[in-house]
Order: structure tokens, then C-alpha cells, then sequence
């Protein structure tokens, strides 16, 4: 499987207004409150080289162990797709940098949301494979719960995002997803692939900028 295969990829059908699912998502204070990959996201007061508002990443991973990362938003059309970049000089990241995109497309009696990106790894071989043989699969799997918290939020479960925030519930998800137990019916699914798959007509000029991850 090529590089470009391997990028994560992520879908869901959200019960709820486009406006709605495009708010708790390009909302820092809200996104972090869905997803499990972070701890933390805040705005930064300064700008990269080329003018993008930064903000400030954290994970932390177990036993006071924190891991740093910083992201900005690139190009957004609202309420239809919002192009993003991260990277981190944290040597505890595996990531180095990355780019991807959401996409919105407003369905009846809801809302189609996708996420697809990719990254550089660092620590060189050693990198390679711990991102092989777990690392890519386990933030793929993290991405898929967090839609999944998203999709439930949406939909009116107010305590989804607190009950899904434990991380036993999701390493026991995490296990039975590895072992082969698909997605139920009518929830988030991912998979690792080119970022075009089932990709609708409507959405091929937002995807032109995943074909672009470095």
C-alpha cells in the first residue's frame, strides 16, 4: 500500500443542521470537547510567515505525559469545507507535520462530514514503524470515536462527549475494531485509502487540497 493509500480517513452522517456540525467543529473550545485526540486547543495571539492564526495543541497521553502540537486553519469555504495544517517540534510526536480538510455536505435530515489527512513522521525507521504497525491505526480509530462523539452530541445525547472522553471505553473500542467488528449501523466508519473514495461531485474541488498533503 502506497503512501498515498494510507491516508486517514473519516466519515459521518450527523443528525443536525450543517450550521450546527460546522460550529462544534471550527470551534476550538467546542472541538476539543468531542475529540479525544486532544486535551486542550487554544488560539494563539500570533501568525505564522504567511498571516494564519496559530493555535496551541495538547495531548496528554498517561502519567502527567504531555505532547505539544501546533495547528492553523488554511482555506474555508463556510459550511462546505475548511482546510487545515499541523506540526509539532515536540519530541514525543511522532508526527512532524501534516495537512488535511474537512468536508460538509448538507444532506436531507442532516449533515455529511469527512475529514481526510495526512503527516510526516519523525525519529526516522524507528518512526516508520511504530506509525506501521500501530500509530496511523490507533489516530485513525481516535478519529472515528470522536465523529461518533460528534454524531451523538448532534443529535441531542448531551452526555456523550463526558462518557466517551474515558479512555478504557475507547481502548475497548479500539481492540474490537482491530479484531475485525465493523461499525454499526448509521455510525462513523474509517478506513485508511486515498481520501477519494465514494467522493461525491460537489466535494472534488475541496479534495483537490488532500491530493496535496506533503
Amino acid at each position: 500500500m502506497s503512501k498515498r493509500e494510507r491516508k486517514i480517513v473519516v466519515e459521518a452522517v450527523i443528525p443536525a443542521p450543517v450550521e450546527l456540525v460546522w460550529q462544534r467543529s471550527q470551534d476550538p473550545v467546542q472541538h476539543v470537547q468531542w475529540d479525544i485526540r486532544f486535551t486542550r486547543i487554544d488560539y494563539l495571539s500570533r501568525k505564522d510567515e504567511r498571516g494564519y492564526h496559530l493555535m496551541d495543541y495538547r495531548t496528554d497521553v498517561a502519567f502527567g505525559l504531555e505532547v505539544k502540537g501546533i495547528g492553523r486553519y488554511l482555506h474555508s469555504t463556510p459550511l462546505r469545507h475548511s482546510t487545515f495544517e499541523f506540526d509539532s517540534d515536540d519530541w514525543k510526536s511522532i508526527i512532524q507535520e501534516g495537512r488535511g480538510i474537512w468536508l460538509y455536505e448538507e444532506r436531507p435530515g442532516g449533515t455529511y462530514f469527512k475529514t481526510v489527512y495526512d503527516y510526516q513522521r519523525r525519529h526516522g525507521a524507528l518512526g516508520q514503524v511504530l506509525d506501521w504497525i500501530l500509530f496511523r491505526r490507533l489516530l485513525q480509530l481516535a478519529t472515528e470515536w470522536s465523529f461518533e462523539t460528534l454524531r451523538l452530541w448532534c443529535a441531542g445525547d448531551e452526555h456523550a462527549c463526558a462518557r466517551r472522553r474515558s479512555r478504557l471505553r475507547f481502548l475497548a473500542f479500539f481492540a474490537g475494531r482491530v479484531i475485525g467488528f465493523p461499525p454499526t449501523e448509521g455510525a462513523a466508519r474509517s478506513w485508511l485509502g486515498s481520501g477519494r473514495e465514494f467522493q461525491s461531485a460537489d466535494q472534488s474541488s475541496g479534495a483537490e487540497e488532500v491530493s496535496r498533503t506533503r
